[in-house]
């Protein structure tokens, strides 16, 4: 009797055993489904804004080429003694107005940010984990610094172009007043505008290498996230 009970005993204990492990098991399942949804919910809004980003500086390279294809323009009127004469909102498509051409840098960290909240570690792809780490913790703000410090001399830079400008006149047209301003007909004559020639190509010209440099950097991150997504 007693041999018969324990083995009923028994029998029941491990259906019990069984009952419970496949139960942890469906919740593990479930668990681990969920945060797999949770994890690829912000790897694709951190993809999203890795895209957005390389569209911008791609924007940020069209300008500076912009500014160091104007300056280059401007060197070659100068080495034709050419003379030159032109009305700065007159003509805005004129390569002078190009000469005052600046970038804002920006980019966006908040969903990156957002998932560094909540746990870095909830990316399991340990190489991604890492690249992201590495990008927005470190080469995104190294990049900022090193684009500001090149940027740093565009307030002065400006400054000295536009002093060139003639005071400010008022013209009639067709019953419209316009104010303008114009530069002298000797500015690709003077040396003073030729040094700030040089100024602007050098800051042109170190910010466009910084930015095709970092592009590609992000891509590869961009690559390792697609990848991710698509497991």
């Amino acid at each position: 009797m007693n041999t018969k009970y324990f083995k009923y005993a028994l029998g029941e204990i491990i259906l019990v055993v069984i009952g419970i492990l496949i139960a942890l098991s469906i919740n593990n399942w479930s668990e681990n489904r969920k945060e797999r949804k949770f994890e690829k919910k912000m790897l694709a809004e951190i993809q999203l804004a890795l895209e957005n980003d390389i569209d911008y500086f791609n924007r940020c390279i069209a300008r500076l080429e912009r500014l160091d294809s104007s300056v280059e323009v401007m060197l070659t009127l100068i080495e034709q003694k050419a003379t030159f004469v032109d009305s700065m909102y007159d003509q805005p498509n004129q390569r002078s107005y190009n000469l005052a051409t600046g970038i804002l840098y920006r980019y966006n960290p908040g969903p990156y940010e957002a998932l560094k909240a909540t746990g870095v570690d909830k990316i399991r792809n340990e190489v991604l984990r890492k690249e992201l780490i590495n990008l927005y913790d470190f080469e995104y703000p190294r990049h900022e610094e090193i684009v500001k410090y090149y940027d740093q001399d565009y307030k002065d830079q400006t400054d000295r172009f536009f002093a060139f400008q003639s005071p400010p006149f008022i013209e009639n047209r067709n019953g419209e007043r316009f104010i303008l301003t114009k530069f002298p007909s000797d500015l690709l004559q003077k040396p003073e505008f030729l040094l700030l020639l040089d100024d602007i190509r050098a800051r042109a010209r170190l910010e466009l290498n910084m930015f095709n440099n970092f592009i590609p950097e992000q891509n590869s991150v961009l690559k390792l996230l697609k990848k991710e997504l698509e497991e």
